[in-house]
């Protein structure tokens, strides 16, 4: 297979994954961003309600196929079996790492009696397999204390036919996900079994079946600790399907996992960072599997990479916190290690010395049993001296509304000051609120092969409008580094205007060069696959921009054939394209310019004339005074030439008419130009108002979103042609624009880009609205600080 993925194929993809990164920073030259309207005061359990009936409806759908076909279901999305590598293994893998088991077989092959649910979900049901997925499992225990929670995950199953739909909370969204009850087994078949392994069964064919590849026993990942019960095996697949396959689950977050299935808001930090304890545990421990859930670890110090052992607690391992007690004047925690056995042996641990009879008698109100089941109890000060880090995720009721805005971001290129000013948000808060406000990034376990080569890290600080920089609202809880998101909780988030500003930091986790030195080993499929997923995670940003190794959403093809829904996204694209003109004011049919520009520039006229629209404020982006005057011209901007109306068009060597750089924009050819040698000329730039091409003297670029590309020169400047409510930059000379480039000097295949997301969860009726800015090349730098101008000083004139 390998051998024809040639250097021209690999260049070609590696050029794909440039492009995708190319496009997330591209994308991020315009200023501001709105919300999108389906995303601004969302009651948080009405999309769950959405996601729910969606996924029985496809559950639905395909059981009724089946049954027609008589044919049990197979996903061909995620088929363990005939598509076994694509759906165990990353891109990146190592082959010693791979995973090898023995079979594939379905839930009604391995169980007599299979049952999703047994007297309920319940932690002790879990039990981990060869996967690396504690932190989940350790997640899925914890959730499994509330059963309203687990039924809210796995929302659909027909398992007669064997289609199972489930749902899950990534990147803010809850998503569906669709399997089959195919699942890997660690028993081989009889047939691959050696002469000597035969005769242990007596050559019996039936009784090796029948004992050997029967329950759970049999399975190679996840098992049910209840015979015949099968949720447990079912969700992990479901959730390696998400994350795109079984080695993506290999290590991880128990708080994440919480996230992904509860669609709450995950913290971790150290347990000497508390600073009340006796507050921790009245206010936060004792609301365990109320609106809190709880899981810990400890930090592995052991340079092998083995698990260090401590009291029968294995280090750099996921345990769920079950419940906090309080018993007879102690406090306690009860523990489970995702294992199903190997237990604390320190105080009050099965057996030990500290049970004594009266505290026997005690142990049902413990809700505790002795027994190698992977569960125990700690007292509350041994918890705190053991372990090194509490994992917390924060629940929402029905009472909570959700607004998000998700923005594709460009940092400066290494090496830069760490330091704010490549993102900010503005949140409007109608009421005063309870608040949560998460500030995150992409989930890309999926195609974290192809996600660059930095760790980012996320902080914000939170500002009322206009309040100065010693006056911060509120910061985000800084805990660990390289966590997918940060967040604070404001018990009382006062009504107002607020500004959020991002500081973001990096850490080179891998080469520059990792892609051209990984691509040989990678299969080109799974590469197009992760690629997609890729492209699919950062499309959730509102100034994404679509490469092409993007999918067509599936939803489009319905009953109508190819050329219609051509047809009917071109319409789409015009619309669109429509509505931006009417917006930048370039379709008005008002007169904006006379056949002479009185900047010197020979100016042709088209049919239909340019728009006009009311005069803007500027921003100078540069020192001095350039204020247009009352005829329309900044003293930057004054010419005397005079023009020539009848002028023939700029041609080349062939005689052909040259048209201008941007003619694409309906730039009229360009026409004889006499102007002063002193006199600025931007190159390839045009007018949007007059249209004369190029602008000489001073430029004015507008700074909103809607008008990435709207340019005035200075007579149009003063002659009200642009919308009011839309700031303009005054640009001087070429080299001031040089200022406002995205693209930052350095390595021109240095990839900076990365997708933010902020929520902000509030109480009430009212909606939350949410707009990003982004930074414009490097017009904010450093100065000294009494060169440092005040915003209030940048006024629009």
């Amino acid at each position: 297979m390998f051998s024809r993925f040639t250097a021209q194929t690999k260049e070609k993809v590696r050029s794909k994954v440039h492009d995708l990164h190319r496009k997330v920073e591209s994308a991020t030259q315009l200023q501001a961003y709105k919300q999108p309207a389906e995303r601004a005061g969302l009651l948080y359990t009405d999309e769950l309600e959405v996601a729910t009936a969606r996924c029985r409806s496809k559950v639905e759908a395909i059981a009724k196929r089946c049954r027609e076909r008589n044919r049990r279901f197979r996903d061909l999305e995620f088929d363990l079996e005939e598509d076994e590598d694509r759906c165990l293994h990353r891109l990146d893998t190592p082959e010693d790492e791979h995973y090898k088991p023995a079979d594939v077989m379905r839930v009604s092959q391995l169980y007599e009696k299979p049952t999703f649910f047994i007297d309920g979900a319940n932690s002790s049901d879990i039990m981990q397999g060869r996967l690396g997925d504690c932190w989940f499992l350790s997640a899925l225990a914890i959730v499994s204390t509330l059963e309203e929670l687990i039924q809210k995950i796995c929302v659909a199953r027909d398992e007669k036919v064997g289609v199972y739909g489930f749902i899950f909370f990534r990147d803010g969204v809850w998503v569906d996900v669709i399997i089959d009850d195919l699942l890997f087994t660690s028993v081989p078949k009889y047939d691959q079994l050696s002469p000597a392994e035969r005769n242990l069964y007596h050559n019996d064919r039936d009784k090796y079946n029948n004992s050997a590849r029967k329950g759970g026993k049999a399975l190679y990942f996840a098992k049910g600790g209840t015979e015949n019960e099968t949720w447990v095996p079912l969700i992990e697949k479901a959730y390696a399907k998400l994350h795109g396959d079984f080695a993506s689950l290999d290590g991880g977050l128990a708080s994440e996992g919480i996230e992904d299935l509860t669609g709450g808001v995950s913290s971790i930090f150290h347990t000497h960072d508390i600073l009340d304890e006796d507050r921790f545990w009245e206010d936060e421990l004792l609301r365990v599997n109320q609106d809190r859930l709880f899981g810990c670890f400890i930090y592995n110090t052991n340079d092998s990479g083995e698990s260090e052992l401590i009291n029968g607690l294995f280090a750099g391992h996921a345990y769920s916190v079950i419940a906090a007690v309080q018993v007879n004047g102690k406090r306690f925690l009860r523990l489970r290690n995702p294992w199903g056995k190997s237990e604390w042996t320190g105080a009050w641990s099965d057996g030990s010395k500290e049970w004594t009879p009266e505290w026997l008698a005690l142990l049902p109100q413990l809700k505790h049993k002795f027994g190698n089941d992977g569960e125990f109890l700690m007292e509350y000060k041994d918890f705190l001296a053991t372990w090194t880090i509490i994992e917390r995720c924060r629940l929402f009721n029905s009472e909570w509304k959700l607004s998000s805005l998700w923005i594709n971001a460009t940092s400066r290129s290494f090496p830069c000051a760490w330091s704010f000013g490549d993102i900010s948000f503005t949140l409007n808060v109608p009421e005063t609120s309870p608040a949560v406000i998460v500030l995150s990034q992409l989930d890309d376990r999926y195609f974290s092969a192809v996600s660059g080569y930095w760790n980012w890290s996320l902080e914000f600080a939170v500002y009322r409008k206009d309040a100065p920089v010693t006056d911060q609202y509120a910061v985000s809880e800084h805990t660990v580094l390289w966590r997918r998101n940060v967040h604070v909780e404001l018990g009382k988030l006062e009504a107002g205007d607020y500004v959020v500003h991002v500081r973001l930091d990096r850490d080179m986790s891998r080469s520059k060069d990792y892609l051209e030195e990984a691509m040989s080993k990678w299969n080109p499929r799974k590469l197009s696959q992760v690629l997609a997923e890729a492209g699919k995670s950062h499309s959730i940003a509102v100034n994404f921009s679509s490469p092409d190794i993007l999918p067509a959403p599936v939803d489009i093809f319905g009953g109508k054939d190819l050329t219609a829904i051509e047809l009917a996204f071109h319409e789409q694209d015009q619309d669109e394209s429509s509505k931006k003109q009417a917006v930048s004011g370039e379709d008005s049919d008002d007169e904006a310019s006379d056949d002479e520009s009185e900047s010197g520039v020979v100016v042709a006229q088209e049919e239909g004339d340019p728009s006009l629209v009311s005069a803007p404020s500027a921003i100078d982006a540069t020192p001095g005074d350039n204020k247009p005057d009352d005829e329309g011209d900044s003293d930057d901007a004054k010419s005397e030439a005079s023009a020539e109306s009848n002028s023939a068009p700029k041609q080349d060597k062939s005689g052909e008419d040259v048209p201008p750089p941007n003619s694409a924009m309906g730039v009229p050819r360009k026409k004889a130009i006499k102007k002063k040698k002193e006199e600025p000329v931007h190159e390839s730039v045009c007018c949007n108002g007059c249209r004369t091409y190029p602008i000489v003297g001073a430029r004015y670029k507008c700074m909103h979103s809607d008008c990435p590309d709207y340019d005035l020169c200075s007579k149009c400047m003063g002659k009200n042609v642009h919308n009011p409510a839309h700031q303009m930059i005054c640009i001087r000379t070429p080299e001031d624009a040089g200022k406002l480039n995205a693209k930052d000097e350095g390595d021109g295949e240095e990839d900076n880009s990365i997708t933010i997301g902020l929520r902000v969860y509030t109480k009430g009726g009212a909606t939350t609205t949410i707009a990003a800015q982004l930074r414009h090349g490097n017009l904010v730098g450093w100065r000294r600080n009494n060169e440092v101008a005040s915003p209030k000083e940048v006024q629009a004139e």
